[in-house]
């Protein structure tokens, strides 16, 4: 009797030692092929989300003429497809596919990618606006900006067939219980990686988190998922994200929205001596006084800055995020928010038409502020509240994005030095807020984790 009890004991201990929580189970799966692999698919989803609302920039300008409208409308127009774009998704699946010690320099690396997206945007522009061609359809006539419509809008459908293949998140599974197409998922990250048999892999079981087995409706499971967010001691730093979202997407997505027009009038303008401000100011009163016929040519130098201004920021991008390990995530989002806000306030001072291109150029490196917020987002909420979190202060963002490209487009006209000082004093306040976030820390070693690999099967 005692010695079948010791051996149920054994058996029970041998259990033990090969079960582990999701985080446990990620870390020894590790770090490989299978996991870089669909973070490259995630990135395309998020190129996808840049590519195709920065491209109204260049789409809008080319179209005002045949649609004859108004600065204040086109900000409009620009401003929808940030409404439904469910950027927050990507970036919450790949902070649960990959071990914790490698989050914030694989959500930063894929960051940069998404960056890069916006350098296809002047190239395709390119490549499509210059051509000449007008096919009637009666109603409408088919001119390059639409065909230039169409290609940007494809890549979120190459973006989704691409995730059709992904498998579901371990993290999702696990919160619906469903242990063992997890352990399998996990098993196969553990194969593709470590270059070995799923048999292999020495987790046996993965610990069930403690779970409310009471069925909530949608509204209950929201207001559950979400309420904390608004109380301490979640509340402060759920208003720091969302804040400093706002910020970045207020530049990143709106002000840059105006980037190609105001290039475009800046460079083609007499600006000798002259700030871009008051090249933009004569070009109006001049456009006003002449009553001129309605212009929607994107000049070739437009395109030229754009394109080695997007190329150089997503270089730039790669090389930082790569080493963010190093820099950390609170020194990178300080140094950010204060270079380019103060770029964006010199941009009413700079005469010369070189930097001043540089200046306004430089704005798509604030995409690299969007991983750091986002890995702090993960560490300051627990995983029941991390997606709610996640895609709350994504969407604070998007209205940034939404209120920048409506508010440049009204002022830009109006009160053009306002317009950047409005955005860069933006940018300069988020660096200020930035100091109250924590520092960055190691994860700390864990013991579980060595034991499991020294227990392998």
């Amino acid at each position: 009797m005692e010695s079948k009890i010791n051996t149920v004991a054994e058996d029970v201990d041998s259990k033990d030692k090969h079960a582990a929580d999701l985080d446990q189970a990620l870390a020894v799966a590790g770090l490989g092929w299978y996991n870089i692999k669909y973070c490259l698919i995630l990135a395309t989803f998020l190129i996808s989300a840049i590519v195709e609302p920065v491209g109204y920039s260049f789409v809008l300008p080319a179209a005002m003429c045949d649609l004859d409208m108004t600065d204040a409308q086109r900000g409009f127009i620009a401003s929808i497809p940030y409404i439904a774009c469910p950027a927050a998704v990507p970036y919450t699946f790949i902070g649960e596919i990959l071990p914790a010690k490698n989050r914030d320099v694989i959500l930063s690396i894929t960051n940069s990618l998404q960056i890069s997206g916006s350098a296809l945007v002047p190239l395709l522009a390119w490549a499509i606006l210059p051509l000449d061609f007008r096919i009637d359809f009666g109603l409408y006539l088919f001119r390059p900006w639409r065909l230039l419509t169409i290609i940007y809008a494809a890549f979120y459908i190459l973006a989704a067939v691409l995730l059709l293949f992904g498998p579901e998140s371990p993290k999702y599974l696990v919160s619906q219980g469903k242990m063992d197409e997890a352990l399998k998922i996990l098993q196969v990250m553990y194969a593709r990686n470590k270059k070995k048999s799923p048999e292999d892999y020495p987790i046996k079981r993965l610990i069930a988190p403690p779970r409310d087995t009471e069925k909530k409706s949608f509204l209950k499971t929201l207001k559950v998922q979400s309420v904390p967010l608004f109380k301490p001691p979640y509340l402060k730093w759920f208003a720091l994200n969302g804040f400093l979202m706002f910020g970045i997407f207020s530049v990143l997505n709106g002000l840059y929205m105006w980037v190609p027009d105001v290039l475009n009038r800046v460079l083609t303008g007499d600006g000798e001596g002259k700030t871009a401000c008051d090249v933009i100011f004569d070009r109006l009163n001049q456009t006003v006084d002449a009553d001129a016929e309605c212009v929607d040519t994107i000049e070739n130098i437009t395109f030229v800055i754009n394109s080695v201004a997007n190329i150089s920021c997503a270089i730039l991008s790669v090389a930082v995020s790569s080493t963010v390990k190093f820099i950390g995530k609170k020194r990178l989002l300080i140094s950010l928010f204060f270079v380019i806000g103060t770029f964006c306030v010199l941009i009413n001072f700079i005469t010369q038409d070189m930097i001043f291109a540089v200046l306004l150029s430089s704005f798509p490196i604030m995409g690299l502020a969007l991983g750091p917020v986002n890995a702090y987002a993960v560490e300051f909420f627990p995983t029941n509240l991390r997606g709610m979190a996640i895609g709350l202060t994504m969407m604070i963002g998007r209205i940034g994005s939404i209120v920048g490209t409506n508010v440049a487009g009204i002022l830009l006209n109006v009160f053009c030095e306002l317009t950047f000082y409005l955005f860069g004093g933006l940018l300069l306040f988020c660096g200020v807020l930035s100091f109250v976030l924590p520092s960055s820390q190691s994860p700390p070693t864990n013991k579980k984790v060595q034991e499991i690999e020294d227990t392998r099967l």
